[in-house]
């Protein structure tokens, strides 16, 4: 949703954008802190690792919530009173319909997937769950329509408006990035970006390294001093990102969350993948995603021991797809929430 409001006030900067949300603020950077207010009204999933859902948990989380849907729901509603706006954006919060259809402010979702069909995925056999199942899609049913993103599912049949994938733009030319970076544009090496937030220490990373003294690995943090020469370490900051640095990747190590996913579609960089456990999503993205990207799965004990050097030459060898898929969501989003609220 970064990107949406990004282009969003690209377009209209006199539009006054408040997200409420669960997230940390620093999620949402480069926004104004003043843009972001702390919020109850997602309820989300419970992770026991990076790359496994606690189901039991999970449940109990939920059945929580929605005991106190109502107070959470009424919480907002007394937000949108007070703040008025001519329009709420849903990503993917159920409660939003509950809140459009108590105050009138109309609302639209934009997302790859709904609240329904992830849950259904892990509870669907759960009779305490099944009663929730049909409440959460009654409440998306309260929304206009929705902008659904590629690589996912929603389960209501509501309204949809399909947009392309919402990946960054690229801001910076490649000898830049190598430049900056400290990278000769001559240094022919593979150049191999880790993208996945913790969950593997820094032996993991230096047993993948030295795993491939034939390729260039680089991380998006510091790294320990006694790591391999052919490492490096970036903080990331406004003028070098995450983004950057996987413009100049040819193979990203990471999960198959949507953001990596989108930008390694939209940039044409490969990506080796441990699989993971209770995330729905996965299953749709694997068999769509390898249309415009190769991809190769390496086992989960490989991923955590950084085994990484046979995932990653396979990868290396299948050939890049010719199909491409358009990348300007964000713009697409924003262009028809601004024609929406007018």
């Amino acid at each position: 949703m970064t990107q949406v409001i990004g282009e969003i006030l690209a377009r209209r900067p006199d539009f006054k954008i408040i997200a409420r949300t669960a997230a940390p603020p620093a999620v949402f950077q480069p926004l104004a802190a003043s843009m972001i207010e702390p919020s109850e009204i997602d309820c989300g999933m419970v992770e026991a690792d990076p790359l496994t859902i606690d189901a039991e948990r999970t449940l109990t989380k939920l059945l929580d919530f929605m005991k106190r849907r109502e107070a959470i729901a009424s919480t907002e509603v007394d937000f949108v009173r007070t703040a008025r706006p001519e329009l709420i954006i849903s990503d993917i919060p159920f409660l939003a319909g509950d809140v459009s259809e108590r105050t009138g402010v109309r609302c639209i979702g934009i997302s790859n997937f709904s609240w329904d069909w992830i849950y259904d995925e892990l509870f669907v056999d759960n009779p305490v769950y099944r009663p929730i199942s049909a409440q959460i899609r009654d409440a998306y049913l309260k929304f206009d329509h929705l902008l659904e993103l590629p690589f996912g599912k929603i389960g209501p049949k509501l309204p949809i408006q399909q947009v392309p994938l919402i990946a960054p733009q690229r801001r910076r030319e490649k000898n830049e990035i190598l430049s900056r970076l400290g990278i000769s544009s001559d240094d022919n090496r593979p150049r191999v970006l880790f993208g996945t937030r913790g969950g593997v220490s820094p032996q993991v990373l230096r047993a993948a390294s030295e795993e491939l003294p034939d390729m260039l690995l680089i991380f998006p943090h510091a790294l320990p001093a006694d790591m391999p020469r052919n490492t490096i370490g970036v903080e990331l900051s406004p003028s070098l990102d995450f983004s950057d640095l996987l413009a100049i990747s040819d193979v990203v190590v990471s999960k198959l969350g949507y953001g990596i996913v989108s930008e390694c579609v939209a940039s044409k960089v490969r990506l080796v993948y441990p699989r993971r456990t209770g995330f729905a999503e996965d299953r749709i993205t694997e068999s769509q995603m390898q249309a415009y990207v190769p991809i190769q799965e390496i086992p989960r004990e490989n991923y955590l021991a950084g085994r990484w050097a046979h995932s990653i030459r396979e990868v290396l060898a299948k050939p890049m797809p010719t199909a491409v898929i358009e990348a300007n969501g964000a713009q697409v989003c924003a262009e028809h929430i601004i024609r929406f609220s007018q």
